[in-house]
């Protein structure tokens, strides 16, 4: 596992926020995660290559973004999904947009590899899931919540991620 540049939660957030900003979404619950990352993305991260491939490419991926070549790779059947408004899908396509913005260029083979678990704030994995949470449900939008089902409804998110960005980012469960 490579090791990312350290982010602490308010660097993402922060980075999240700034994308809504960029296309004029900062107010607006529902992000349409599916066309920022086939019109906007590319111009954000330079050299990236966006291409949606079949399951015989992915495998069992979902998704990938090669941090040394700039390419990212969503499964047709994710992608169709996501169009669909599928909750999964939406957070899958918003994590590897996570690791587009915030990994591209900074992981690369000289970067020490861990046989052991990293600290989250190094550690990419934990880092593009807090970004696609932070990306799909802005912390200044959540405060005005009352239950999951509001969550879900609005963000367009699963309630296990719904529940998940509840109960780290507004440190209380949503019924």
């Amino acid at each position: 596992m490579n090791q990312a540049p350290a982010r602490s939660r308010e660097d993402i957030e922060n980075l999240a926020l700034a994308v809504r900003e960029i296309v004029g979404m900062k107010d607006i619950p529902f992000f349409p995660i599916v066309k920022f990352t086939e019109n906007v993305l590319s111009e954000i991260v330079p050299n990236l290559i966006f291409d949606v491939r079949d399951a015989d490419f992915m495998g069992d991926r979902m998704g990938a973004v090669d941090p040394m070549s700039g390419a990212f790779y969503i499964r047709i059947d994710c992608y169709e999904g996501a169009i669909a408004k599928n909750p999964r899908d939406r957070f899958t396509i918003a994590h590897e947009v996570g690791h587009a913005l915030m990994h591209i260029g900074t992981l690369n083979r000289s970067n020490r590899h861990f046989a052991t678990k990293l600290p989250a704030y190094v550690d990419p994995e934990w880092q593009a899931n807090y970004f696609a949470g932070a990306l799909l449900m802005p912390k200044h939008l959540m405060l005005r919540c009352t239950s999951l089902d509001q969550v879900m409804a609005e963000f367009g998110v699963s309630r296990e991620c719904a529940n998940v960005r509840a109960t780290k980012v507004l440190n209380m469960p949503l019924n």
